[in-house]
């Protein structure tokens, strides 16, 4: 055999090896298709196990191709009924591959466009590339290298967009640098492999590292720079028993011994071809087989053993014969089980075809009955609706009825607010009318006297009318929520010193005493302008109704609580009945007619003080009898460590 066919030769080896791709590297795992079988015996049928027959025909598509059609015909059919559209892509691709391999080309590129149309609806353009990449496969095994250039060049364009593995990309870089060696475009075929060498070795991919380490060296044999096509050789053989794979090293062995015979070591290249008839034997490889008989059949004629060469010859034909009618029987039954299977595809579909109409037609009755139902049970829906829309009328009557009672009491209060205000500052204006008379009259009659009071008589009017607006403020902010409670350490003795000064002159005014009784430490833990509006609400109600001559007291002492003090003030005023005591402490309305709204005070200080005492978590009470005076009580927090929360 001429040395430019053996060259033939072995680039469609080394483009039937690269079709075949990197993950056919792995075929035949024992181990793994083992551990395959068991897993598989206890999936159930869901997209877990539409994988894992994608893998068992991934397994078997290399070397038992039948084999792996049925896998990847259940994963297929698995995938479909799941509505699994990413199985139905990967099992379309493993399918197509063992069809390539059952030399039924035509069928397996019906299954890679399927992959294409599939591929390009899940926009997954890893899918899209590796169905160019196996059409291009097919056709190098029909040696058509122009149709598979113009499949490449689509998938080289589309090689780096995103969501394109790593894997596919060291595959078709490699696969194309192949090709270009094949139509002497070395140059090229050179970037290529190179490219996919880098990326291999980035990713620690042995076994592409190892084929595409022997594709160079066949390019480096093709231009005869033999001793870097024997380096590149041994490399590649080396990284295939790394990770023990036969098929790379077999490939390897059968072009290192063409490059030992070029280099005239035919006795080295006997021991390599030997080698890859051994691993070829062994594993089945019947293309590799039949080139290592080829390779031998050279090597002895090299050597000047004809003998030995011509019998190497003719093993070499009867294989090759014995092949050809395997590869028809391969194929014929190939197509038969194909066949076979789309007349079961058929009559599936006939039966699910019958499946669906029966189903139409049960879920029509459904929705019929479905129908009567629903309407059979708004008649009833309505019925119960319409007895219980009585009640729900009586309820709602009811309740109407209280949110008017609450309204009116509302509304009553609020009245009752305008009257207690209409009637106190009624009292300071009438008091300012009467002193314009005054002044008039003290000034036609010469009384100087008289015109020296009257500056008393006016602070004592607007101090009147200054704490009436005061409250009104106050009241106001509480009740819009936006006067904000922030609590301190209050000294008490501080705060009835405080209010003593403020009130001073006007207790003089009435020759009354006032008394304080406080221990020097007791502390509140209290708002300071919310408990200082309390005190002199209360004190000034005191120093109101106290007789003349008479004493007022300011007292505090802690109480039962231990986080807690009282404050006390205590008054000889007229005091107040009980059941006017009752109405000054209902939480829901403000006070009725009493001491507290009599000459120019009003009943808002009452209701700022409960509102303020309230807001501080106390309690405000009131000790009473007609004739009796009055004492009353505000129990504030004390500043212990752990005040209670606003």
């Amino acid at each position: 055999m001429s040395f430019s066919g053996s060259l033939k030769q072995l680039w469609l080896c080394l483009l039937l090896v690269s079709a075949a791709g990197i993950s056919s590297a792995q075929a035949q795992d024992s181990l793994a298709v083992q551990r395959m079988h068991r897993l598989l015996a206890i999936l159930p049928p869901d997209t877990n196990r539409v994988r894992l027959l994608d893998s068992l025909c991934v397994q078997h598509y290399d070397n038992a191709p039948e084999q792996g059609i049925v896998y990847g015909r259940q994963a297929l059919t698995l995938a479909r009924r799941l509505h699994d559209q990413r199985g139905q892509l990967m099992s379309l691709l493993s399918l197509g591959v063992c069809y390539t391999n059952l030399s039924d080309s035509q069928y397996a590129l019906t299954l890679y466009k399927q992959a294409m149309s599939l591929a390009r609806r899940l926009n997954s353009y890893d899918g899209i590339v590796r169905s160019y990449h196996h059409m291009a496969s097919v056709h190098s095994v029909r040696g058509d290298t122009a149709t598979m250039w113009r499949l490449y060049r689509p998938a080289l364009a589309l090689a780096y967009h995103k969501g394109v593995q790593r894997p596919t990309q060291i595959a078709l870089f490699g696969d194309v640098g192949v090709l270009l060696l094949a139509m002497h475009r070395n140059q090229q075929a050179l970037q290529h492999l190179h490219r996919a060498l880098l990326m291999a070795r980035r990713s620690k991919d042995i076994l592409a590292q190892a084929q595409y380490t022997a594709n160079l060296g066949a390019y480096y044999q093709s231009i005869a720079q033999y001793a870097t096509a024997e380096g590149l050789m041994r490399n590649a053989v080396s990284l295939a028993q790394e990770r023990h794979n036969s098929k790379i090293e077999t490939s390897a062995l059968l072009q290192l011994s063409h490059v030992l015979l070029a280099r005239r070591r035919p006795a080295e290249a006997e021991i390599s071809a030997m080698q890859a008839l051994e691993l070829a034997r062994a594993h089945r490889y019947y293309s590799f087989l039949l080139e290592a008989y080829s390779s031998l059949a050279n090597i002895a004629a090299a050597q000047g053993d004809f003998a030995q060469g011509y019998a190497w010859q003719q093993r070499y034909l009867l294989f090759n014969d014995t092949l050809n009618n395997h590869d028809r029987l391969v194929a014929l039954a190939a197509l038969q089980q194909r066949y076979e299977t789309q007349d079961k595809e058929q009559q599936i579909a006939r039966l699910t075809a019958n499946e669906e109409l029966q189903s139409m037609l049960n879920r029509q009755l459904i929705i019929t009955i479905a129908i009567l139902t629903v309407g059979l049970a708004a008649f009833i829906f309505i019925y119960l609706q319409l007895r219980r829309s009585r009640a729900a009328l009586s309820s709602n009557h009811r309740a109407l009825q209280e949110t008017t009672a609450e309204l009116q009491r509302m509304a009553a209060s609020k009245d009752r607010l305008y009257s207690i205000v209409a009637h106190d500052l009624r009292g300071p204006v009438t008091s300012f009318s009467g002193v314009t008379k005054l002044i008039e009259f003290y000034l036609n009659n010469g009384d100087e006297a008289g015109l020296r009071r009257l500056p008393t008589l006016v602070h004592q009017t607007t101090s009147s009318i200054n704490h009436l607006l005061d409250n009104l403020l106050k009241w106001a902010v509480n009740q819009n929520g936006e006067l904000a409670f922030q609590p301190e350490p209050l000294p008490v003795a501080e705060l009835f010193a405080e209010i003593v000064e403020l009130y001073q002159t006007t207790a003089q005014a009435k020759q009354i005493q006032l008394l304080t009784d406080v221990p020097v430490r007791l502390t509140l833990y209290a708002d300071y302008n919310m408990t200082r509006t309390i005190l002199r609400n209360v004190l000034s109600n005191a120093l109101r109704f106290a007789p003349v001559g008479s004493a007022v007291r300011l007292g505090a002492y802690p109480a039962a609580s231990p986080q807690a003090v009282v404050l006390a003030c205590t008054d000889s005023g007229p005091g107040m009945s009980p059941e006017q005591v009752t109405a000054l402490l209902h939480p829901n309305s403000l006070a009725q007619p009493t001491r507290w709204q009599r000459r120019e005070g009003t009943g808002l200080g009452l209701v700022l003080c409960r509102a303020f005492v309230d807001r501080q978590h106390g309690e405000l009470r009131i000790h009473s009898a007609q004739g009796q005076g009055t004492t009353i009580e505000i129990e504030l927090p004390s500043a212990t460590p752990e005040p209670l929360p606003a």
